[in-house]
């Protein structure tokens, strides 16, 4: 049984540097790879660096929606040179926020756009993030089509079904973190319109902890919980369904295979 977090923030302080007891608790649990994503230039580089330092551990640089109003021509110039490194497995997270509006609506597209341009240059696939954001998100992509040659993840998926199609006819992966294992998350009907190759395992971390860990620190150790939760809605074993998302991530993020 191996398992595999795509979408994880050991770059996050909150963590405080030490992510060797995590490394090891991984090992318990059969948790052999991790995709860090970056969320501004300062956590991109880290992810990087972590990515370096350890086996097993791969990233994602990208500017957050939340910090749009930071990215700029210098950082699309780094995360070029970051998406040279074997461990590079896409660009993100990306997206539209529209909760807080930390950024305004026009940087957060202008990030967007150019983000998705570099992960079309590089080759790679992009990770969206959307939250009270779905309308324009799924205009955003529609009219960028051009743009998604090499696939993407929608991460932390909790649009609708009916969206899902959408984001399925253009390509889309989707992630599933702690949130479907929550007593009143009623995201069976929204999982089981997907089809299963299409469905990849996150974290999340350090957010969104499943049960019986919610409210906590959030890991890559806890996937299994998350993949249990997969496996009954699909009708599935668990070992199926680990091998099924390990198989599906090494398609979308293909230089986890290189």
């Amino acid at each position: 049984m191996r398992y595999i977090d795509v979408h994880a923030h050991l770059n996050d302080s909150r963590y405080g540097g030490d992510i060797a007891p995590i490394k090891e608790r991984m090992k318990g649990a059969h948790v052999e790879r991790v995709i860090n994503s970056g969320f501004d230039y300062a956590s991109s580089e880290y992810a990087l660096k972590l990515s370096q330092e350890n086996e097993g551990m791969y990233f994602c640089p990208g500017v957050h929606p939340d910090n749009a109003k930071t990215f700029s021509p210098e950082i699309y110039d780094k995360f070029k040179i970051f998406g040279s490194d074997p461990k590079c497995v896409a660009i993100g997270e990306i997206g539209f926020d529209f909760h807080w509006l930390a950024s305004t609506e026009e940087e957060q597209e202008r990030a967007f756009e150019k983000q998705m341009e570099l992960a079309d240059e590089l080759g790679l696939p992009f990770v969206v993030h959307s939250r009270d954001a779905t309308k324009k998100t799924v205009d955003f992509l529609q009219d960028r089509k051009s743009l998604i040659n090499h696939g993407f993840l929608m991460h932390c998926y909790s649009d609708s079904a009916e969206t899902a199609q959408i984001y399925l006819g253009l390509g889309a992966y989707f992630s599933f973190g702690g949130v479907i294992t929550f007593k009143n998350a009623k995201k069976e009907e929204i999982i089981r319109s997907i089809p299963i190759d299409r469905v990849l395992s996150e974290t999340d971390s350090p957010y969104l902890s499943p049960d019986p860990f919610r409210g906590t620190i959030n890991e890559p150790t806890r996937i299994p919980l998350i993949v249990a939760k997969l496996a009954s809605v699909y009708g599935k074993s668990v070992e199926e369904t680990a091998e099924i998302i390990n198989d599906n991530a090494d398609r979308l993020f293909f230089k986890l295979c290189n």
